[in-house]
């Protein structure tokens, strides 16, 4: 394995993390095809005819991160035709701003109702439309993705506190001198294949940003990232004021996107090793607050405890910590997704998921 970045630079101080070796196949390829049959079982739960992908968790609207996770699925599981269908919906319903990024949010009775975007659902179809672009051997799906990134850069990576980081969405995480981000947006395997387009220097330079902060945004007893974080102009990194003061349902795609990076280094998943040792397997809390560590009495999903498997055997403790059911009939999407996304990332790396 090559390994990657191993000095990583905090202000003027330096990190040995040691971001372990990349996987040998280039970032965000797929080891092999996703099963079909788990794919068309997906596709008939959560895939329109007309390529909108639905949130059963939240109330049947469907998401511009959505239209990302199906399209990847899609291209894993060699279904172009469901591909095609979600990025035709997307580009149809969703790509209405004017400025090359998505609309954020859309629900059955009102069609666009946030027209901001979510910068992780942009990455999300712009990494699935590069994978597709090299799959199918077609150039307007490169082209289209490279439009987004480009949007992207434009309006999104900003350089704060000394380093070049994202923006969740347009409007409304600037506050003051102070930026609030979520770490879960840092799709560190996309990040990867923007930077190696044609000018990608950037992005680049927000993977050692988003590992930068990664190293500072650990909080409480089992020094977790939060769902949402705040970086002043001193660099400084505190859980963000105006959301829910825990780690979660974003934060918990963290590993996840680390994993499927090629990152192997023990630092980065022991938090999660050590919040499954505390609870045990089966029976891991959704959220935990920070910094104060109380716990919800809602159980981690399905999806939620692939990703922690997956980080066990990451951080040296073994996956038989977790034991990961196998998906209910009516799993919902999000926790269906992380658990094929998990899957892949594992496949990535050539560990059993």
């Amino acid at each position: 394995m090559t390994p990657s970045r191993r000095d990583v630079l905090i202000g003027t101080a330096s990190l040995g993390l040691a971001a372990a070796g990349l996987a040998a196949l280039p970032a965000g390829a797929f080891a092999a095809p996703f099963d079909a049959a788990a794919w068309r079982r997906y596709a008939d739960r959560f895939l329109q005819p007309d390529g909108r992908i639905v949130d059963t968790g939240n109330k049947g609207v469907s998401h511009s991160e959505g239209q990302g996770y199906g399209m990847l699925l899609a291209a894993a599981a060699g279904d172009r035709a469901a591909f095609d269908r979600m990025w035709g919906w997307t580009q149809r319903t969703l790509m209405v701003r004017g400025d090359g990024l998505v609309a954020w949010r859309w629900t059955p009775d009102g069609g666009v109702t946030d027209r901001n975007n979510a910068s992780d659902g942009d990455m999300l179809i712009a990494w699935a439309l590069l994978r597709a672009a090299e799959l199918w051997k077609t150039e307007a799906y490169r082209t289209a993705a490279v439009a987004i990134v480009k949007a992207l850069e434009a309006g999104l990576l900003v350089e704060h506190a000394g380093l070049t980081v994202l923006l969740p969405g347009r409007d409304g995480f600037r506050k003051g001198d102070t930026l609030v981000l979520n770490p879960s947006y840092w799709i560190f395997p996309a990040i990867r294949a923007f930077a190696a387009l044609p000018g990608g220097e950037r992005w680049g330079r927000l993977t050692d940003a988003g590992l930068v902060l990664l190293s500072k945004a650990r909080f409480g007893g089992f020094q977790l990232p939060p769902d949402w974080m705040a970086l002043d102009t001193a660099g400084t990194v505190t859980v963000a004021d105006g959301f829910k003061k825990q780690y979660g349902y974003d934060a918990v795609r963290v590993p996840l996107y680390l994993a499927w990076d090629g990152y192997r280094d023990p630092y980065y998943f022991r938090p999660y090793a050590d919040l499954v040792a505390k609870f045990g397997g089966s029976t891991v809390p959704a959220t935990v607050s920070l910094p104060g560590g109380t716990t919800t009495q809602v159980a981690a999903s399905v999806g939620m405890l692939a990703v922690y498997r997956l980080a066990c055997r990451l951080a040296g403790a073994g996956g038989d910590m977790v034991t990961v059911p196998p998906l209910a009939p009516d799993e919902d999407y999000y926790s269906t997704t992380l658990f094929h996304l998990s899957a892949l990332a594992a496949q990535s790396l050539g560990i059993d998921p």
